[in-house]
């Protein structure tokens, strides 16, 4: 079977591999789809093997002992527990007491992966549809929303436009809140406009202050720090960028101005019911798709993704290029 292999510097090649051989409790799937995932950025440029595709979607071909059928469309949830815990049971594998379990290695025709990973999708949607739907692009938004909800008109920034921070700018204008997304790359920035963003803005430009959420997305401490530069007193910066070391002063920052400073991850069982609600009810999340094409133009893609001239990138493994503006998120799961 062929799989996508990254060898450094950007560059990534097709190669053939043996298929998966399936272990207990594991289920195997025909990839259709598969997308990349910012956070992949460092594996590309390094060559390294770790993080390498953790979106998918495909039909199951064998489903091993689960409740999954033959034929059956699913999407792939890149985080697994142990499926014996108290929070597991719960739906709540982020918090496995053993410790969560992060899948990759999904820019391939098959994969073997627990059938804890498996979501169900209806049969009528599109396979790059559910890549986004089971995976980051939503789960990561939506699983934030739920932490932290927002009315109409709440006023957001989010900091940092890749793929993720689109996300959040997608998801929080569905919700009605007025958002403002802060970043240096102005295709993003007109990016985050058409998912929904009443502003955006480069650094340093004053994008106003006083907001009642800030969502930082880049992972970097001076992002960190301008999160609590805009967030107004009372208010909450939800940390969504994975950022290693970060210096605050918590009696300046947090306790005198008494701002809630919030984590999130990743989504969990518990989310994906809302997930498919958010899809359903007319998000249209496609929106975060600019280049759709076939697994063996994966390079040229990913390319333009390393420049920052990419919305989210899906590689097609059935052969298949379906325009983005070509799916109607509502239409395609269904009421």
């Amino acid at each position: 079977m062929k799989a996508l292999r990254y060898v450094g510097r950007g560059h990534v090649v097709m190669v053939e591999v043996p298929p998966p051989q399936p272990q207990s409790g594991q289920a195997v799937v025909r990839v259709l789809a598969s997308a990349v995932c910012g956070s992949e950025r460092s594996s590309l440029m390094s060559g390294s093997s770790t993080n390498a595709g953790h979106e998918a979607c495909g039909i199951v071909v064998d489903p091993g002992k689960s409740e999954f059928s033959c034929g059956q469309l699913v999407g792939l949830s890149a985080v697994v527990g142990c499926n014996d815990c108290l929070r597991c049971d719960a739906g709540q594998e982020l918090y496995c007491v053993r410790g969560p379990l992060i899948l990759d290695g999904w820019h391939a025709e098959y994969v073997a992966v627990p059938s804890s990973s498996l979501r169900p999708l209806p049969s009528t949607v599109d396979a790059g549809l559910g890549a986004l739907l089971s995976g980051d692009s939503l789960g990561v938004p939506a699983r934030a929303l739920r932490r932290v909800p927002t009315s109409v008109g709440t006023r957001v920034a989010v900091i940092g436009l890749g793929p993720v921070g689109l996300s959040h700018v997608l998801v929080r204008a569905f919700s009605g809140a007025t958002v403002v997304g802060i970043e240096p790359s102005l295709y993003r920035r007109d990016l985050s406009l058409q998912m929904g963003a009443a502003a955006a803005f480069a650094p340093p430009d004053n994008p106003g202050s006083g907001f009642e959420l800030v969502i930082e997305c880049t992972g970097r401490p001076e992002g960190v720090h301008r999160a609590f530069d805009l967030v107004r007193e009372g208010g909450v910066v939800l940390q969504s960028g994975e950022c290693a070391q970060v210096q605050l002063r918590p009696a300046e920052v947090l306790v005198r101005r008494e701002i809630t400073y919030v984590g999130s991850w990743y989504y969990a069982t518990e989310d994906y019911r809302f997930m498919l609600d958010l899809v359903r009810q007319g998000l249209a999340l496609f929106r975060l798709c600019t280049h759709d094409v076939a697994s063996e133009s994966a390079e040229g893609a990913i390319a333009q993704f390393l420049a920052g001239q990419t919305g989210k990138v899906i590689l097609r493994w059935d052969g298949n290029e379906t325009p983005a503006h070509s799916i109607c998120a509502a239409d395609e799961v269904g009421a």
